[in-house]
């Protein structure tokens, strides 16, 4: 690492950006006294039985709220990355909307209102899902070589965080209905600790500032404060310049992505990454694993030390993968990603198979466990980060926050559903309603190892070129073309017109 001073900007990110992920989680590692507040205060005041098929709907809908949020987040991400910048929604909006999760929740608990707690599910949602704006944010500000490790650093603070505040969900300390407040009380003390001291005192990406704001000044302000007093001005200038001549325009649309065949290229490839983490068990397991375990013969507190485990078990990868990203590659690390969640799928599977015809026991908890296991170890790999991760490598910079939004809705869409329709499909289904999900996340995998590229320490604008340039007419795919070329290459260039007025 050239600059100690982005080594701390990283760090601080990990920590202090975790309050979404812990607000993520909060329905899952306090499923027991959650359902216990939720049954009490609907009974009291609506009559509702927490053994009834309305009480589940119910849980099901404020679980689900999470990804209501998701889609309101992704509608709004263009406009707030084109209108507040990289930092402003990444530091500024998400911290904010995470303040007022954080409220929302507490003021469920003080008022006895589970409504309030779906608004702070509801918002959770849109935190992390803006949290993938945080991590362009850091890939624009990191140099070349270390922009992998920056965002695998991030994506594992999350999960390092998570492990130090599960023992915290045990019964006997916080995980009962009379404390489970204190674990959005700590949401709500890091997200104001990020929103001021990121605000104060990290600039703006340099990319942002220099493409997107055209200020050269405080574009070398950024540089030399994320890269290092000694950095080659010039250079990343250069380089700056060759990704913003990639498109012709500041703005694309959502149609370009149609016409231009790299960029729809670039999409496909980003879809399928995407979908690693839809048609995993890991949403699902964000959601619903207390609740699983404990059905499939657990108690609560046996449950938890699970969950605490698996999670320490898989922390040893979360300090791995920055290490694997940047000496490996992008390509082999997320093909095992993927290959370590259908290993999931097919477990947890055969637990559900074991469980509908036997019934409960330690064999399926045990099966489960396993699996489960295996899907930490994906997602302190990255499961979450490939997307945003392989958005700020494959696009230029005016295509980022569009990509962004268009690959996020197919994938939250497929997650929505699933997320909701779980309990009542296991129930109805069994195990038969994880088996498409399998199939498509081998299929997935056997995708992505024909069309991954590696874009490790790669120029944007050379990885954007190279793309399936077998693809697409060499006079789209490299160079400019000036308007004083023959009349032939002038044909060739009308025959293309929207294309190469979009991109060299």
């Amino acid at each position: 690492m050239q600059n100690p001073r982005l080594l701390t900007v990283v760090f601080f990110h990990a920590i202090f950006s975790a309050f979404g992920d812990i607000q993520s989680s909060v329905i899952n590692y306090m499923a027991v006294p959650l359902r216990t507040f939720f049954g009490r205060s609907l009974k009291q005041r609506y009559g509702i039985e927490t053994d009834s098929e309305t009480f589940e709907l119910i849980y099901s809908i404020i679980a689900s709220s999470f990804f209501g949020g998701v889609f309101i987040a992704s509608a709004i991400m263009v406009i707030c990355m084109e209108k507040f910048g990289r930092k402003g929604t990444a530091v500024y909006l998400r911290s904010f909307i995470g303040i007022l999760s954080s409220l929302a929740m507490l003021s469920a608990k003080w008022l006895d209102k589970p409504e309030l707690f779906l608004i702070g599910h509801f918002l959770a949602g849109m935190v992390q899902t803006l949290k993938n704006v945080l991590f362009i944010y850091m890939a624009e500000c990191a140099p070349a070589e270390c922009r992998g490790w920056a965002l695998t650093v991030i994506g594992s603070g999350g999960g390092l965080i998570l492990l130090l505040i599960s023992p915290l969900c045990m019964p006997n300390i916080w995980g009962n209905e009379g404390d489970w407040w204190l674990i959005p009380a700590i949401c709500l003390l890091l997200a104001m600790c990020h929103i001021f001291l990121a605000g104060i005192y990290f600039p703006e990406s340099p990319k942002q500032l220099f493409i997107g704001g055209e200020n050269k000044l405080e574009a070398k302000i950024s540089i030399n404060f994320y890269h290092g007093k000694n950095a080659d001005i010039a250079q990343i200038f250069d380089e700056f310049n060759s990704e913003q001549l990639v498109v012709h325009r500041k703005r694309v649309s959502l149609s370009d992505f149609w016409v231009s065949k790299r960029l729809r290229w670039a999409t496909t490839i980003t879809l399928l990454v995407t979908f690693v983490p839809a048609f995993s068990f890991a949403n699902l397991k964000g959601q619903y694993l207390e609740s699983m375990l404990i059905k499939f013969g657990l108690n609560q507190s046996a449950a938890m030390a699970s969950t605490i485990v698996m999670t320490a078990l898989g922390t040893p990868f979360s300090v791995l993968a920055p290490i694997l990203v940047e000496s490996k590659g992008r390509r082999p690390l997320f093909i095992a990603i993927a290959l370590l969640s259908s290993i999931e799928l097919a477990l947890v599977a055969c637990a559900q198979f074991i469980f509908d015809n036997f019934g409960s026991g330690w064999m399926v908890a045990g099966i489960a466990l396993i699996g489960c296991s295996l899907g930490q170890t994906s997602i302190n790999l990255g499961i979450f980060n490939m997307n945003p991760m392989l958005i700020s490598e494959i696009f230029p910079y005016q295509s980022r926050a569009k990509a962004t939004q268009l690959t996020q809705f197919p994938p939250m869409l497929i997650i929505f559903c699933l997320v909701l329709a779980y309990p009542s499909a296991t129930k109805n289904f069994g195990s038969l309603f994880l088996l498409p999900l399998l199939a498509f996340s081998l299929l997935i995998i056997f995708l992505l190892f024909l069309w991954l590229p590696e874009t490790k320490s790669r120029p944007i604008d050379e990885i954007f070129r190279n793309l399936a340039d077998s693809r697409t007419p060499s006079l789209t795919d490299y160079g400019s073309i000036e308007y004083g070329e023959e009349n032939k290459e002038k044909n060739n260039w009308k025959k293309n017109e929207r294309e190469n007025c979009l991109f060299s």
